[in-house]
């Protein structure tokens, strides 16, 4: 479809067109975050800049980074242990290779590829992906190169089944170019770089030319992936594309697509700043205390600050010097300032509350507001942050799986919520690509770290799942931790709840003592404690004299 240069350069500025609304509201949004000056009417006024939108979207990307965030296989509760080996192997290959990226982009001086993720949606809205897992040529190791894309210079068109082309253009310099592909752009300056690919094909276009020429990525399907923060779908203003609500000629809304931190509040802070800066002249005014000098005619002068030392002033006796009273906020600025305030509480977090402003107990009802009103900010990315990654996991193993690659050596670290009781942190394992079944149902999660009534929690499970004669439970135990302890793995926290049991089962907790004894020489106790155990069936753990095979 787009084998020229002209052919993928017309195709992407035409896209850059069409999103340019989406583009410019980026700016502004990113002008928030960078804290961009105030800039009042004239530099005679004051001006105020509220650190407001960068408290905000600090609190918003720290919850994103801090946010438990769970990857597991899901396999059916009939499912063989083979099968279920099989799985565990399979998150071994992702956790490792999440690993590898997250140190590829470490060697790149980037942040990691969540933390970056998160950067990305707080400030633009919008979360971008490119995947590729390969061997390069010669090498033998296998190479998780995954970019998150600023969407501000992303552009794409979408087909039914998904994406038709993606293309990501920057700015590099040009030495970086000359040390990537070879090309000499000259010593200084930059040059716009455009990642352009395909679902067959990707190529690499440098000013006007190919810097790397369409070649087979083999992979079967454009391997970027992208997606807007919030509910809202791909929508139009009106029926006629002459006549629409916004007066567009498109009738597209794609600008108001994809949720950043400063959705709510983008247009409450200029005012904010406005009104504040109006009451620092207000303030400023009244510490200059300007004079009025009254003379005949109008007509003498006073040179310079009288207030600024001791002096004496000649006058007629017609003359006077007055001071000038000084302006005052009118009545409504305090009113108009606490609507404003309280309409950027709305369109934030609940202030002073998520900021800390209180060491006051909460009963479980107000604790519990205040979790849902937090809960609201952060789900748009969250569940953003979990299609993402559920994509990403999925083409880790998609293409793992079907471009025959070498077997990879991975390791990392298990997460602490699934560890084993015999387990390592640490794992080290080799994955071959038929380890790997594609058909795998992936699923990722992301849970903010929210406050919390776990006493109550705790209280409603032992309720649901108690059982009184004649009657079930209304919840079983597993659905309980889930549910309403929120245990991240209800079923690697019934293994550690049977594990506990079966080690403090008296035969278990007899052979333990044991040996114990065994191991500081105190054999014929140890053979007592053993012969405790026998019961009249027979049942125990034999004859004394089996201690010393413990």
């Amino acid at each position: 479809m787009f084998d020229t240069v002209g052919d993928i350069k017309k195709a992407v500025k035409r896209r850059e067109g069409d999103l340019e609304d989406l583009r410019r509201r980026m700016d502004d949004d990113f002008d928030l975050w960078s804290l961009k000056e105030y800039e009042p009417a004239s530099k005679a006024y004051e001006a105020y800049t509220t650190s407001s939108p960068k408290n905000f979207f600090n609190k918003v990307v720290d919850g994103l980074n801090r946010a438990i965030l769970t990857i597991t296989i899901e396999l059916p509760e009939d499912a063989t242990d083979e099968q279920r080996e099989a799985a565990e192997i399979g998150e071994l290959y992702v956790h490792g290779g999440l690993g590898a990226i997250d140190r590829t982009l470490r060697n790149r001086g980037e942040p990691p590829l969540r933390q970056s993720a998160s950067f990305l949606m707080g400030v633009r809205g919008w979360c971008c992906f490119r995947a590729l897992v390969y061997v390069p040529e010669g090498e033998e190791d296998t190479v998780f190169d995954v970019a998150p894309w600023d969407m501000r210079h992303v552009t794409w068109e979408q087909g039914p089944r998904g994406l038709i082309w993606a293309a990501y253009k920057r700015k590099v310099d040009n030495s970086q170019i000359q040390d990537e592909y070879g090309l000499d752009m000259g010593r200084n300056g930059e040059t716009w770089v455009i990642d352009f690919w395909d679902g067959k094909k990707n190529c690499v276009i440098v000013r006007d030319d190919f810097a790397k020429p369409p070649k087979e990525h083999k992979i079967g399907h454009v391997p970027v992936w992208l997606g807007a923060v919030g509910a809202m779908p791909t929508m139009q203003a009106g029926t006629d594309a002459d006549s629409t609500s916004s007066g567009s000629q498109t009738g597209s809304l794609m600008k108001y697509r994809g949720q950043s931190a400063f959705d709510a509040s983008r247009g409450i802070y200029k005012p904010w700043n406005k009104y504040v800066a109006g009451l620092m002249d207000m303030h400023k005014k009244a510490q200059v205390g300007s004079l009025f000098h009254k003379s005949k005619g109008a007509k003498a002068k006073i040179v310079g600050d009288p207030h600024e030392s001791f002096r004496i002033i000649p006058g007629d006796l017609n003359e006077t010097l007055e001071p000038l009273a000084s302006a005052t906020a009118p009545p409504e600025t305090g009113p108009l300032l606490k609507i404003i305030g309280e309409d950027l509480d709305q369109a934030s977090l609940p202030n002073p509350l998520a900021f800390g402003g209180t060491n006051a107990p909460e009963s479980g009802r107000a604790l519990a507001i205040r979790i849902d009103a937090t809960r609201s900010v952060f789900n748009p990315f969250t569940g953003m942050l979990s299609e993402a990654y559920t994509w990403l996991v999925e083409e880790l193993l998609g293409q793992f799986a079907n471009k025959g690659l070498k077997p990879a050596d991975m390791f990392g670290f298990r997460p602490q919520e699934s560890l084993k009781e015999d387990q390592e942190p640490f794992f080290r394992v080799t994955v071959k690509p038929e380890d790997i079944d594609p058909g795998w149902f992936v699923l990722a999660t992301v849970e903010p770290r929210l406050p919390r009534d776990e006493e109550n929690e705790i209280i409603m499970a032992i309720q649901a799942t108690a059982k009184k004669p004649g009657e079930q439970p209304l919840m079983s135990k597993r659905s309980a931790r889930g549910d309403i302890l929120h245990v991240r793995n209800p079923d690697a926290e019934e293994r550690r709840i049977l594990i506990e049991e079966g080690e403090s089962h008296p035969v278990i907790q007899a052979r333990r003592i044991a040996k114990s004894l065994i191991d500081v020489g105190k054999h014929e106790l140890a053979a007592e404690v053993l012969g405790a155990l026998e019961s009249p069936q027979g049942q125990g753990p034999g004859q004394a004299d089996g201690a010393s095979q413990i």
